[in-house]
Formats: structure tokens, sequence, C-alpha cells
């Protein structure tokens, strides 16, 4: 495992907690953890981890990723302005055996379902990330890779972790939606957590490591069976979950003091989503405006700093605010959705990327 070198903000208001106390965690610090999967490094992965410690100065960050990709990553992260990062082989990550990532996709590989078996997988991988890793704090932030913070959210609400709701329950996928409230009820024995406006599908949400081990010891005692086999058996009865609808209703009933959470006026409301996986709309525009600057070095895979530069130009000059974070999906399933499915955040997005738009910018798989 190894380090890169750490920024620090300096001007952001939302980042003013030099220091701040986790009531229930045993000192007062800034030296939380961050739990990240990341199959692969994408176009935007050194301004996610980047814009992480700028705005929310997390003591390390823990990533689980493919080994062919540990190597180049570590050797990336090194010129990067974040914090120390360590690297786990997310293949055996829970070990070998019925453990490992091929044994347990393989459980789902005859069932015809929406998702990659991967993508079930990554959720196993934060669920279970504070039991493998003992590293980890108590409160771990559990951030998805695609997800770049601009004007960052207050990390505490009444004295307790709160993450921020960013996604609007008005538009997606209702036969989904509903699939993942019955697991909630069918396999932790709670109701799903419901908010007058936003979901509970944030991309990032604060883990306390007692809550999610009753909640693993919840699954294990229902099925019969080690929890991370349960949890990719129940893909054969209710075709999908959802990893973090499921923390937040279970803190909500377990933990209630402990829980709390932004409403989605504070972050969702400018917030966007749409596909980038190098070749879209935002990239395109980027290249651009970094010619125009005449900036001394290829910014291929752009900095933080670079990027947030760019926004902060692209909003001012339409007169719009800029967005308090950008959740870019990498996988080309995304430009091809329906109209009626897509998010509100997707629906705003100027970067959004449609089928429409694939051939003039060569968007060919």
């Amino acid at each position: 495992m190894h380090g890169c070198g750490t920024g620090r903000p300096g001007d952001d208001w939302s980042c003013s907690l030099v220091h701040f106390y986790f009531p229930y965690c045993d000192r007062m610090s800034t030296d939380f953890t961050v739990f990240m999967p990341l199959f692969k490094r994408e176009w935007h992965t050194r301004a996610v981890l980047e814009g992480l410690t700028r705005r929310f100065q997390p003591g390390s960050i823990h990533i689980a990723t493919l080994p062919e990709q540990i190597a180049a990553l570590d050797c990336a992260v090194k010129g990067w302005d974040c914090a120390p990062v360590h690297f786990y082989d997310e293949t055996e990550f829970f070990g070998l055996g019925d453990r490992s990532k091929s044994a347990l996709c393989q459980r789902i590989a005859s069932l015809p379902k929406l998702y990659q078996a991967g993508w079930f997988y990554q959720q196993l991988l934060k669920l279970g990330c504070q039991e493998v890793i003992p590293e980890l704090t108590d409160w771990t932030l559990v951030w998805d890779s695609d997800l770049i913070p601009f004007t960052a959210w207050p990390l505490l609400k009444d004295d307790v972790p709160a993450s921020a709701l960013l996604q609007h329950k008005s538009k997606g996928n209702p036969v989904i939606v509903a699939a993942w409230e019955r697991w909630i009820r069918d396999h932790l024995g709670v109701l799903a957590i419901a908010d007058p406006v936003g979901t509970f599908i944030p991309h990032h949400m604060w883990f306390y490591r007692p809550a999610l081990q009753s909640l693993c010891d919840q699954l294990q005692n229902f099925s019969g069976r080690d929890w991370p086999l349960a949890m990719m058996d129940t893909v054969a009865t209710h075709e999908s979950f959802s990893e973090y609808w499921a923390v937040a209703s279970w803190m909500a009933t377990h933990y209630p003091d402990l829980f709390a959470y932004h409403r989605y006026e504070l972050a969702g409301a400018t917030t966007e989503r749409f596909f980038e996986d190098g070749r879209g709309k935002l990239a395109r525009y980027y290249h651009k405006w970094s010619r125009q600057q005449a900036m001394a070095e290829s910014e291929e895979t752009p900095s933080y700093a670079a990027l947030s530069a760019c926004m902060h130009d692209a909003y001012h000059s339409t007169g719009d605010p800029l967005p308090s974070s950008l959740s870019l999906e990498s996988s080309p399933r995304h430009i091809d959705k329906l109209e009626a499915n897509r998010h509100l955040e997707e629906q705003r997005s100027r970067w959004l990327v449609r089928a429409s738009d694939r051939e003039a910018l060569g968007i060919d798989v």
C-alpha cells in the first residue's frame, strides 16, 4: 500500500471545519478514511481523488481495484494532489474460495439481469470494506469513483456525519426502485426510509462500522449463509439491490441518533449526471478550453484544479451556478436510456450525451 502528496483546502466555506468532532469516535480529527471501489482508471479518476481531498480533507483514501490496475495507479497518484492512497486487490478482497470475486459473480452468471455481475460485486465491496480493512475509521466515507465534488457540503449535521441527497425521486426507473424497496423489507426486516424529495442513492455515504457489522449479521442470520454469498443469491429472487438505500434504512431504524443527511435542496438541486469516458461533451469542452488557456502541460486526464477552473468559466459564461458535483457515468448504456427513465440530474445537464450525439462525438460502442 502506498500514498501520495496531500492537498489542503484553504478558502472554501464548507471546508472551514479544520477540526470537527465525531461524537462516537475517540478523537477530534479530520483523519477519517474514504473507501472507493474502482474498476479501472477513468478520464476523471484524478479529478475525483483530488476533489475529495480538496473539499473534504480525508486522512487517507482506500481503493479496491483490479490487480492489473494497481501498479499504474500507484505510480500515478504519487504525482497527484490527494490524500495518501492505499490499494487492495478486488479479486480476493473477501478471500479465496467461495468468497473470491469470480466465485461470487459466478453465483449470478446464468441469471437474466439488467446490471453486470461486477456492478453487484462493487456493492459488496462497500458493505464489507470495514470488515476487511481494519485501518478504516469507524466512520468511513464510502464514495463512488465517478463523483466529483465542486461545492462541498458540510461533513456534519447536528454533530453526526451526514451525506447529501443528490438524486431527485421524481425520475428514474420505478420497477428497479420497487425491487430495491422490496429487497430492504424482505432481507433486512425494516422499512425503506423515504424522503419527500430525494432518494437515498447519493453516490456516497457515511458508513458506521458497528451498524454495518449488524447489517451483515442480519443477512447472515436470515439466510443461514455467509453474507456475501447471501447477498448475491438475492439477485435470483429480487433481481437487484441498493447498498446505499439498505444502509440508510438500517441506520434510520436501528441507529436513529447516529443517522443524519442533508436534504436534496442543499446539494442535489445543482448536481448533474451524464455519460463521460473521455469522449463525451464535457471532455471535448475541457480539451478545447485547455488549449485556449495555453496550458503548459498536457491534461488528457485533467487535474481537479484544471477541471474546476474550466467549470467555473463554463458556468459563469452562461450565468448559471456551479454544480455541487458531477456524476460521470462511464458505461455507454447510459447514452441510450429511455428519456422517461432518465434522472432529473441527467435531463437538466448541459453535458448529457444522447443517442443522437453518438455520431458527432465518435462514440460507436
